[in-house]
């Protein structure tokens, strides 16, 4: 291998030594899963460029090799040329081969006899840590053998490649329990499709390659599926290009589990289910009869159980029934989780944000690439989405005869939702000219109804080549969808999805919010205005995603109660036992969070600024058990929440006093005369609220509450003997009538509840992202100027010491100097004058040091690389 091939396979396996996405947010491990399909909480422990030869060929096939927990996957560099993803547990043996080109070398070899070798390209250290992953990897999935053995028996695949020679027939095993095909024939004519031909082709490429969880991709992998699966393979064969087999080899019995937790439970999303079942395929003979509905009910009760945050959406049932005509109830089962999940999020959501994404894409493609039917749609204002929404839906099942869509569904396991996009383009392509006739909603549906009525015809019955003539419209449509919108990419569709990701949005927000605020009761004073703020401040406590991204946490809980009572109470600043109670007061119905009605009708109560009714709440709210009545415990615990939501109050009383105090007169300097609002001390108001209402409180009945040898006990110094108040011994409580009278003696209180508990509620808009952006960059310009000034002075300061410095030490260095020169003129001339003899080489430092050799070698050799 030459030097310039070696160095580009590197720089390819470089650029490919991870599968690339675009889509932001997304760590590498979901980036592995979604690429090859994994199942959830795979993660990709090693990766190496290799070369891969098949069956000891001699055609090297280079490609990145990646390894998880479970599975090994290899991807070639060249797009669709070669690729596998294989349990562990399916390898048979591996062992190390001898190499005189390679630095190490693998062969493997599958539980289906098929053997492939491995050649690494790396260092020796990255190859070593690979291969020790991989051993133990490989060690630690024996103990699945069992389970492997169990789930290839439910693979029409391997019933079809068994080797029956020498076999009775008696012994001859059965075909695994498939889809409800098997008990009422598939859909289509077995002939006309060629089924017996496909199923030849299909067992060549199994014998040579392969089958099920070992199965090589190749490109005739591609060709065989587009051309059209198999009946009796095609349920297995979606199986394997969805992913959804690996998901189902990883939970087993995870399913029948499930049969067995949820029978006979009810749920909401079980109600919406059984109006749908009779709905769904009504034209396939088996949901006719109980068979066929038992088996879809199972399946869309099961998932929903599953995954309770989806639960059940319309068009489910539709997508169900195809496959369970192929598949059974397990493999439907997750199948299904597989769309929901990996391959179609969002389009069976509570809100559908996925499918609404893909219109908003699917018309910005159909803008892009036929730009004079889409300004006549604008012009005719005929809706696009109308038409092509349930294309998307229902994966083209419900809108064109099964055996069509069933090969639409074929193609679409194999290369993702890209495929949806380019059948629905191509089929305004090719219609388009009569498209261009209508001017309304009606018209425009008739066409596409018409054309779906005779997909089976022949696309060009007048021309010359016999070959032409017998394309069908549906074979053309395949034609054009796949070459002609070739250039239709996944990368293309995430870069589209994310362009139009906010609008869809903030659409489906817009639209959730003005139903719930239409649906709201019982609000009380509170406006519209009110109402929004409420909504928003209510989301926004909760941090939940956006709302068009999927079920979203509803009920508030403790924590983000306080962060939204923070942001409308001007006491709220900081949790309390206040707090506490009202969130329990809030939620009537037990459910351990408040919804946005319960809080709507909260302060709904809160806001009203009616004494009587305000005293009576907050009475109740200290009344636990509901008898009318709050204990000596109670009303310390009053006093308490009369401090909490008064003490911004007591601020602002303070600063008023002092305000008052230090204002001046305009005529003689004087101090001006108190303020027109009353100043009040609510800390006495407080505490004459304890001493009135325990003095005015009813005895209960006595109960021996303390020791009867307790004489004398002192409480906040004072004892039992000097205030029977306090003696626990002596029950006491009072009623929302004597706590009435104790507010209302007290002046302070007596406006708290008339006026200031409702007005401490203010309802502040949610401040604009936009605008708090703007606000920190104000800050931090601020913070940036006043930094580069003080920084400024504070090194002139330095500066202009430093000078100081410098002159007073050249000062000290001059009158040393003179000091030094007088002294030694004066030791000159107490001395006879001597002659020296001068000695150069007497002239040596000692701490000079030889160094033999030069420091650097001009010799390029001997540069180290």
């Amino acid at each position: 291998m030459s030097l310039l091939s070696i160095i580009s396979k590197k720089a390819a396996s470089i650029v490919k030594s991870y599968p690339s996405r675009s889509e932001q947010g997304l760590t590498k491990d979901m980036i592995f899963q979604q690429t090859y399909r994994l199942p959830p909480n795979s993660t990709l422990e090693a990766s190496i460029s290799v070369e891969l030869s098949i069956d000891a060929s001699t055609v090297l096939i280079p490609g990145q090799l990646f390894l998880s927990e479970d599975h090994l996957v290899f991807d070639s560099i060249e797009p669709r040329s070669c690729s596998f993803v294989m349990p562990l547990v399916s390898m048979k043996r591996v062992e190390r081969l001898a190499s005189e080109t390679y630095l190490f070398a693998l062969l493997i070899e599958t539980l289906h006899g098929q053997k492939f070798s491995l050649q690494f390209i790396g260092l020796r250290g990255q190859i070593q840590d690979f291969c020790e992953r991989l051993i133990e990897n490989l060690k630690r999935n024996k103990s699945n053998f069992r389970v492997l053995r169990e789930f290839l028996s439910t693979l029409y695949s391997e019933f079809m490649m068994a080797d029956r020679r020498g076999i009775p027939k008696e012994n001859i095993p059965i075909a695994p329990s498939g889809g409800l095909g098997q008990l009422f024939s598939y859909p289509g004519d077995a002939r006309k499709l060629r089924d017996k031909t496909k199923l030849r082709l299909w067992a060549e490429y199994f014998r040579d390659h392969g089958r099920n969880l070992t199965l090589i991709r190749l490109p005739t992998f591609q060709k065989l599926i587009r051309v059209g699966l198999p009946n009796v393979l095609r349920g297995e064969l979606w199986e394997l290009t969805s992913g959804s087999m690996l998901l189902r080899l990883a939970n087993p019995s995870v399913y029948q589990n499930l049969l067995k937790e949820h029978e006979g439970r009810r749920s909401l999303a079980i109600e919406e289910i059984e109006k749908d079942l009779n709905r769904s395929l009504p034209e396939y003979p088996a949901y006719q009869t109980d068979e066929g509905i038992e088996r879809l009910r199972r399946v869309l009760t099961m998932y929903s159980w599953r995954n309770e945050s989806v639960g059940y959406c319309q068009a489910m049932n539709i997508v169900v029934a195809a496959l369970l005509i192929y598949m059974s109830e397990e493999q439907a089962f997750w199948c299904l989780s597989m769309l929901c999940d990996h391959l179609l999020p969002g389009y069976y959501a509570q809100t559908m944000y996925g499918t609404l994404l893909d219109q908003r894409v699917f018309e910005a493609l159909v803008e892009k690439n036929m730009p004079t039917l889409w300004e006549h749609l604008v012009k005719s204002d005929i809706q696009l989405s109308v038409v092509s929404l349930p294309w998307f839906l229902s994966l083209y099942v419900n809108s064109m005869p099964l055996t069509f869509a069933f090969r639409i569904l074929d193609v679409f396991f194999l290369e993702g939702p890209k495929v949806l996009f380019q059948v629905g383009l191509a089929i305004l392509r090719i219609n388009g000219e009569e498209l261009l006739d209508v001017s309304d909603d009606g018209a425009f549906i008739s066409i596409l109804k018409d054309y779906f009525t005779k997909l089976h015809e022949p696309a060009r019955p007048t021309a010359r080549n016999e070959k032409i003539r017998e394309i069908t419209r549906f074979q053309e449509l395949m034609i054009v969808a796949l070459r002609e919108f070739s250039s239709i990419t996944d990368e293309l569709i995430i870069d589209q999805r994310r362009k139009h990701k906010n609008d869809v949005l903030e659409g489906i927000e817009a639209f959730a919010k003005r139903t719930q605020l239409r649906n709201l009761h019982k609000t009380g004073k509170l406006s519209n205005d009110d109402l929004v703020i409420i909504y928003d401040r209510f989301f926004q406590a909760l941090q939940s995603s956006r709302l068009g991204l999927g079920p979203t946490k509803t009920l508030m809980n403790m924590a983000s109660f306080e962060i939204f009572m923070s942001g409308i109470a001007s006491w709220a600043s900081e949790p309390h036992d206040f707090l506490s109670r009202v969130f329990h007061r809030w939620d009537a119905e037990f459910r351990g969070g408040l919804s946005l009605q319960d809080v709507v009708t909260g302060l709904g109560s809160f806001v009203q600024e009616d004494i009587m009714a305000s005293m009576a709440y907050f009475f109740e709210l200290y009344d636990d058990d509901g008898d009318g009545k709050v204990d000596r415990e109670g009303i310390l615990q009053m006093s308490e929440g009369l401090l909490y939501l008064t003490k911004n109050l007591r601020n602002a009383s303070r600063t008023v006093e002092s305000e008052a105090l230090a204002r001046p007169s305009s005529s003689n300097g004087s101090l001006s005369p108190s303020p027109p609002l009353p100043v009040y001390d609510y800390l006495a108001s407080v505490s004459e609220f304890i001493q009135r209402s325990f003095q005015y409180a009813t005895p209960g009945d006595t109960e021996t509450l303390v020791d009867d040898n307790a004489q004398l006990i002192n409480i906040s110094g004072l004892s039992l003997e000097t205030n029977a108040a306090l003696d626990p011994s002596h029950p006491l409580f009072i009623t929302l009538p004597t706590f009435r009278m104790v507010v209302l003696a007290d002046e302070a209180l007596e406006r708290f509840f008339a006026h200031d508990f409702a007005s401490s509620i203010v309802f502040t808009p949610v401040q604009d992202p936009s605008q708090q952006k703007g606000t920190l960059r104000e800050l931090f310009d601020s913070l940036v100027n006043d930094g580069v000034r003080v920084a400024g002075e504070v090194k002139r300061r330095i500066d202009e010491m430093e000078q100081q410095a410098r002159e007073q030490q050249a000062r000290e260095d001059a009158a040393a100097m003179q000091a030094a020169m007088e002294a030694m003129q004066e030791h000159n001339n107490s001395k006879p004058r001597q002659n020296i003899t001068e000695n150069p080489e007497s002239d040596i430092n000692e701490d000079n040091t030889h160094l033999d050799g030069d420091l650097f070698d001009d010799d390029e050799t001997s540069t180290v690389r």
